[in-house]
């Protein structure tokens, strides 16, 4: 993606050495419309400063975020990016408590977006640790316009069909969410429909 995306730069480091090594949770950014004015990482554990897997988790987990500042404008924002592990319950809400925590310490009240893999969906009570903690909200529950036929899992499977969504955008009250969408195309093969990846990008466009 860093090839192609030749007007990005991006922000990032391996889970597994907090290096190179391991799935990234990389942040990309315009450099044109966008500074970078700080940065770190923290992972989805009792060690959140170091490597490592955290209560009951099958997999390594972080979050990377960037302080960032409008060039047009000169307003300012944080944005975290993270994956809540597929497997550990306990994992997941102590990750969602953790990431809560950390982004009232590093933001500091200032404007936020947080994304990513959850893992859990809107029905599930680890959600309502994001979306009751009076510092962010779902933006698919504010958006203006909303474009959502399905959830956000598709297993690679074009025609799995359900409302769960997994993949969140959750942004600070004083976001105004215009739009949300679930992008649910694909592409022809000889073979039939395929898909680009096991879930669905989600789209939003905010202002302030």
């Amino acid at each position: 993606m860093a090839a192609l995306l030749t007007d990005y730069d991006h922000i990032g480091v391996g889970r597994d050495d907090g290096r190179s090594s391991g799935e990234h949770e990389a942040i990309f950014y315009d450099r044109q419309k966008l500074k970078l004015l700080a940065k770190g990482n923290f992972w989805l554990s009792e060690t959140l400063e170091k490597p490592g897997r955290g209560w009951d988790a099958a997999c390594t987990r972080i979050c990377t975020w960037g302080k960032f500042k409008c060039r047009k404008g000169g307003k300012k924002f944080f944005f975290f990016n993270l994956h809540m592990d597929h497997v550990g319950v306990v994992a997941r809400r102590e990750s969602a408590k953790l990431v809560v925590s950390r982004i009232r310490e590093i933001a500091k009240g200032a404007p936020v977006v947080l994304t990513g893999d959850f893992n859990v969906d809107q029905h599930d009570e680890i959600y309502n640790i994001f979306a009751e903690s009076g510092i962010l909200k779902d933006s698919y529950e504010h958006a203006r316009q909303r474009f959502a036929e399905c959830g956000t899992f598709n297993g690679f499977h074009p025609e799995r069909h359900s409302d769960s969504r997994i993949d969140h955008i959750f942004v600070s009250p004083e976001f105004n969410v215009l739009r949300y969408g679930i992008l649910t195309c694909g592409y022809w093969t000889p073979e039939g429909l395929c898909l680009p990846s096991d879930h669905y990008p989600v789209l939003v466009t905010l202002s302030r």
